[in-house]
């Protein structure tokens, strides 16, 4: 969602949301993350549940309001929009750093980096009064009707524990260097839209080496208006991510695994009155390279590539202008390329969720946006899951120079461990920025991760628990909208109610990191 001093916006743009869910942050382990100028997303979780509310603000010459919830397993996102003419272009944003709340760490362009793309509460302060900073059209370069937002991150620091390690293993501790472009295209149009976004992230350990990567992405979206009460919205795009040490659901031992998508997405939206309807559907196709030895207990890189489809209805109302309340059934088809993997079994599975929730505009700047609701995942013969899922975000900006973003969710994703069927996913979090002068601001984050793995019946395996918990803070300067400079600090632990197999660490992480744009 994007919050500004004079309205509330929500706007979703499908791939967008998806790719920079797990795909962009400005850094290694622990470093500032980076907002995608030129592009202003809203939450979309096609392939998790507990994935949610990607955040970028950028310069906007239409603002979109409308509503997003998502709806059941492995359902997207889903918004009601109106169009209208902006008046206003908004500054630059100030990113906060990790420690926000990340649903699914374990995928990302920057491995194991809390980035705000992935977090739920946004992860951007400075736009329309959030807490002040440069303000002016100074971004972006006009191309005629659209849009360029060019932008370059540079990350340097120190992490004492690369290969998050505990107990009686030696840590690793290494300098490490993060370069991470990305380049936006948007369209600039009173009716329909579409958006280009290409970057990556490229990281080096001098002293880790096997942790170097080399991830990228493409991405395209857009949306057609057939009326102003009837749309339809698509993207499509490709993303390379790697798996990283230390977070939930990884099985190699030590050179990350990489991970490969293209996700597909699909609605049509009609509101009659208050009324809003949408049916849509995605599609994403996964697969998985290792480049390391797979742990006893993980599943090798062609076992886990599957396909995942999904297809939901979503029925909205608007009570007033300020209350939206919506419910969500959805049906999510998974399906691996293998029939029968490395461990004998037959991963496949079909999800039914049904979901309710609302979305409350407290204020023009503060907002909360919650649902609930209740999943079957049937697995064949592994064995079925069922249990509620929930999320619930919001803003609240109600002293201008404090912005406060909390998170709450819980959701059921796939697992890398051949000995669990599943994972349910929980995560608390709260991100914050505080403007103390126009050029410097204090960002930071702090969230605690559940992850509950669900054993495959008569195996034998026990109920597994891993916990993450991750805080940072940073001193940010940005003398111009082009510019910004600051330190970051990170601290984070994990533990497993396994002690043999799951992660067990601390680790502290320093760094500065340089943004530039235009």
């Amino acid at each position: 969602m994007t919050v500004s001093a004079s309205r509330v916006q929500f706007i979703w743009s499908p791939l967008l949301g998806w790719a920079l869910l797990t795909c962009v942050a400005p850094a290694a382990l622990a470093q500032v993350g980076v907002p995608v100028p030129g592009v202003t997303i809203g939450t979309i979780s096609p392939n998790d549940p507990t994935s949610s509310a990607p955040n970028d603000q950028a310069p906007q010459t239409t603002t979109s309001t409308g509503t997003t919830a998502s709806g059941g397993n492995n359902s997207p996102a889903v918004t009601t929009f109106d169009v209208t003419p902006a008046t206003t272009v908004a500054p630059p944003a100030i990113a906060l750093p990790p420690g926000t709340t990340v649903q699914n760490p374990s995928t990302q362009i920057i491995p194991g980096a809390s980035d705000v793309f992935a977090g739920a509460t946004s992860g951007v302060i400075g736009y329309g009064g959030d807490g002040g900073g440069p303000s002016g059209d100074e971004l972006g370069i006009t191309l005629g009707s659209f849009r360029l937002f060019p932008q370059i991150d540079i990350t340097t620091g120190y992490d004492n524990n690369v290969f998050a390690q505990g107990g009686s293993n030696a840590t690793t501790g290494s300098l490490s260097t993060v370069i991470a472009p990305s380049l936006a295209l948007r369209s600039e149009w009173l009716n329909h839209s579409i958006n280009l976004l290409m970057g990556g992230g490229f990281g080096n350990y001098q002293s880790a080496p096997t942790q170097n990567y080399q991830n990228y992405f493409f991405i395209a979206d857009g949306r057609i208006d057939i009326r102003s009460d009837w749309f339809v919205t698509w993207s499509l795009g490709y993303r390379r991510a790697t798996e990283a040490l230390g977070t939930p659901n990884v099985s190699f031992a030590q050179a990350p695994t990489v991970a490969e998508s293209i996700p597909l997405f699909l609605s049509m939206t009609k509101t009659f009155n208050r009324l809003s309807v949408e049916v849509g559907g995605s599609a994403i196709k996964s697969w998985y390279t290792d480049h390391s030895t797979i742990t006893s207990l993980g599943l090798d890189g062609a076992s886990r590539n599957r396909a995942e489809y999904e297809q939901h209805v979503r029925l909205g109302y608007d009570i007033s202008d300020d209350l939206t309340l919506f419910v969500t059934p959805s049906i999510t088809q998974v399906r691996y390329d293998q029939n029968v993997d490395s461990s004998g079994q037959n991963r496949d599975s079909t999800r039914a969720g049904l979901g309710v929730g609302a979305v409350w505009k407290i204020n023009p700047t503060s907002t909360i946006n919650g649902s609930v609701g209740y999943v079957v995942a049937n697995s064949g013969g592994l064995g079925t899951t069922s249990g509620y899922t929930f999320a619930l975000s919001g803003t609240w900006n109600g002293y201008q120079p404090l912005v406060i973003r909390p998170n709450l969710s819980r959701g059921i994703s796939e697992t890398a461990l051949s000995s669990y069927r599943n994972t349910i996913n929980t995560v608390l979090g709260v991100d914050y920025s505080y403007q103390l002068f126009d050029e410097w601001a204090i960002a930071g984050g702090t969230s605690y991760s559940l992850a509950d793995y669900q054993p495959i019946d008569g195996l034998g395996a026990s109920p597994r628990e891993d916990t993450f918990f991750r805080s940072s803070i940073g001193l940010l300067w940005q003398p111009r909208p082009q510019l910004s400079i600051g330190p970051i600090f990170e601290y984070s632990q994990a533990g497993s109610s396994d002690p043999i197999n799951g992660p067990s660490y601390n680790r502290q992480i320093i760094s500065i990191r340089l943004t530039a744009k235009r």
